[in-house]
């Protein structure tokens, strides 16, 4: 798997204070910028992609935006990075595995959050709920 790590720089989550009984949440990870990292570790060919997580909600009763980057590992690294710098866009399959990373890795750390600022979760828990006997 190229990606070596994803990374938080900035988690900013903010409970309005305003109630609502019922609350639409939603997600989207968003690809700002792709360069050249130095290297990691001795890892060579490595891009820093960075990325912005906002959730959403609405009614408006907060908002929760990460920031970071993920290290991505690739013999065309040079490439990745002068194709963004052109066209602001990465390979299909490599965009896919990008955003499936940052969904995953955002989504673990906004629960916790969310739960820290009083906020709905990001998503879904499963219920479980009593199973009826038939009669």
């Amino acid at each position: 798997m190229p990606i070596l790590a994803v990374n938080f720089d900035r988690i900013d989550a903010k409970n309005s204070g305003k109630g609502a009984a019922n609350v639409n949440v939603s997600s989207t990870p968003r690809i700002s910028s792709v360069k050249m990292h130095a290297g990691l570790l001795g890892i060579k060919n490595v891009v820093s992609i960075a990325y912005s997580f906002e959730t959403n909600y609405q009614p408006e009763v907060g908002s929760l935006t990460i920031e970071g980057e993920v290290l991505y590992n690739s013999d065309g690294a040079k490439e990745i990075a002068e194709k963004w710098d052109k066209e602001k866009k990465l390979d299909d399959d490599m965009t896919v595995e990008v955003l499936n990373a940052i969904f995953r890795r955002c989504l673990a750390k906004a629960v916790e959050i969310c739960s820290d600022v009083r906020l709905p979760p990001p998503m879904q828990f499963p219920n479980v709920v009593k199973n009826e006997a038939k009669k």
